[in-house]
């Protein structure tokens, strides 16, 4: 922090002799009320303070896109009367105010002579600013010289019925601008398909809205020379506590098997354990295929954007250029259908390498053992079963509840709380089912052999790998598309998960028409719980930004 205030407290120095010194010159010409003073006990205005070289051209568009496509809303006339439906896009917000005040240069010293000017502008209440529609020209005239005029402080209004809102720039005269925003403008670029950068070297006053599209596709983006280390910036928070919790609460479950100390609980499973074993597994399958159908395989295709579409020109007989896109949905399909295949077998996958690792001991005939019968049958496993018993379900688990950590930490780091509870609730769910069949098998005196308290410490200890997973994808901070192919991978270990593991269980423990019939409704359950999510689902991403800008 004592580091942060001296920085600030260089470049507050650093303003002021610039505006001391340079006043009347060609790094700003104050006109008369200009706004060079701020509050600053609150930090600067603003969010995003930069410079732009424009001198390549005359019109520049800004632009700014929605993040998330909102259901139908209703049309209203002048009156309040519904006459409709109409299809309303989110914006990271609404309106946004900006400043746009010309510069001799790009460097940091001409953006610090503006600086104060800057903010004093954009400081000032919404309601003074003026407003601007989607699609108004704004033109930037020079401070200094004939024509100077003060600048003004805007408030962009975004369109809420099209994913794209576009300003058209005018820099005649002006070769360098600062540029003061509300927000960062970022947090206004959808990234990955069909994403544009906020600022494009390119005029579209003059094109239709989908000729517009193309042409900031194919535009050359301005980006910001100098950027001011705006010192009130919010930084984006990583979901530690969240992605941790759940992982933990997720380890929980581990301890599951404790319920059956209880007298009358053990009692209840003793007498009926294929029942509560089969309405666990179809109750954890219908979770487990909802979140993968409902959320994680649908919100991977709005995650992968790799390999983006690229537009390309041809030119006519005449000289005239016309625009098309070139998709490479293929690619981006493979990616998709790669993951999931590959979810799907890396159970069989991890199986084959823990068998092969703890099973050498139990491979070979054995004609000794064969045809020796002993008089009296054993009561509990062997030492060589009990090796492969226990190594086959912790080892198993550890890898297991890995995976389940990193499904967790990608929800929470690339998409939003809900699908991060969401995955978390299915991910309970079948741990659940999955946990009571390994404490029978761990407390079998002819598979596992364990005493109880053995058998639940050992399988909370070897569940701990799904805190240890959320830890590494929080940490890394993937992009949207390593975001998007985790879940696509996940989808494909849930759906392994339930219809093969889960559902398996089921069809080989159900015998009668009334337990198909539980079962069945034990599905639905399972089903239903996670799909009312759907209710009020966003899609992932939903807070903007991405890998990076789509051009």
């Amino acid at each position: 922090k004592a580091c942060k205030c001296t920085a600030y407290s260089r470049r507050a120095m650093l303003r002021a002799s610039l505006l001391l010194l340079s006043a009347r010159s060609a790094y700003a010409q104050p006109m008369a009320g200009d706004k060079c003073t701020f509050d600053a006990t609150a930090g600067e205005p603003f969010e995003f303070g930069a410079t732009f070289d424009v001198s390549a051209s005359n019109k520049q568009t800004w632009v700014a896109q929605a993040v998330i496509l909102k259901q139908y809303n209703e049309a209203l006339n002048d009156d309040g009367e519904v006459i409709g439906w109409q299809e309303n896009v989110v914006y990271a917000d609404p309106e946004m105010k900006i400043v746009f005040y010309p510069t001799s240069g790009t460097a940091e010293e001409p953006f610090e002579a503006v600086h104060d000017c800057g903010a004093g502008v954009i400081e000032q209440d919404r309601e003074t600013c003026l407003d601007v529609a989607e699609g108004t020209t704004i033109t930037i005239p020079p401070t200094t010289g004939a024509g100077a005029t003060q600048p003004l402080c805007y408030n962009i209004k975004f369109a809420t019925t099209k994913l794209t809102s576009v300003f058209h720039l005018v820099t005649t005269n002006v070769d360098s601008v600062a540029i003061f925003a509300e927000h960062d403008p970022t947090e206004f670029e959808r990234g990955g398909i069909g994403g544009i950068h906020y600022l494009m070297d390119v005029d579209t006053s003059a094109m239709g809205d989908d000729a517009a599209l193309v042409a900031l596709g194919a535009a050359t983006p301005i980006e910001p020379v100098f950027q001011d280390g705006v010192d009130n910036a919010p930084e984006k928070e990583k979901p530690w506590g969240l992605a941790i919790g759940t992982s933990f609460l997720v380890n929980a479950c581990t301890l599951i098997g404790v319920i059956f100390l209880a007298p009358a609980i053990k009692k209840v499973a003793d007498k009926n354990p294929t029942t509560i074993f089969a309405l666990a597994n179809a109750f954890a399958a219908g979770a487990l295929l909802a979140a993968a159908f409902y959320l994680m395989l649908y919100e991977a295709t709005h995650l992968i954007t790799d390999p983006v579409d690229t537009a390309k020109s041809e030119t006519d007989a005449d000289g005239e250029k016309t625009w098309s896109v070139e998709s490479k949905e293929a690619g981006r399909s493979a990616w998709w259908g790669t993951m999931i295949l590959l979810g799907f077998i890396s159970a069989n996958i991890l199986e084959t390498l823990v068998q092969a690792a703890v099973s050498k001991t139990s491979m070979g005939s054995k004609p000794d053992e064969e045809d020796v019968k002993p008089e009296v049958a054993p009561t509990t496993a062997s030492l060589t079963t009990k090796v492969r018993v226990l190594c086959g379900i912790l080892l198993g688990d550890f890898m297991h509840n890995l995976v389940d950590g990193i499904f967790i930490g990608a929800a929470f780091v690339g998409c939003n709380e809900t699908v991060g509870w969401t995955i978390v609730a299915a991910t309970i769910y079948h741990e659940l089912a999955q946990e009571v069949s390994d404490y029978l098998v761990l407390t079998d005196p002819m598979q596992g052999n364990l005493k109880p308290f053995t058998a639940l410490g050992l399988n909370f200890i070897s569940g701990l790998s799904v805190v240890l997973g959320a830890i590494i994808v929080v940490g890394a901070d993937p992009g949207d598309n390593a975001n998007g192919r985790l879940l696509a991978f996940g989808g494909g270990v849930y759906v392994q998960i339930a219809a093969t593991e889960c559902f398996g269980r089921v069809n080989n423990t159900v015998k009668t028409m009334e337990m198909r019939v539980g079962t069945i409704l034990a599905f639905a359950f399972g089903a239903t719980a996670i799909g009312l999510v759907l209710l009020d689902h966003e899609h992932c991403g939903g807070e903007g930004g991405g890998d990076g800008h789509g051009h």
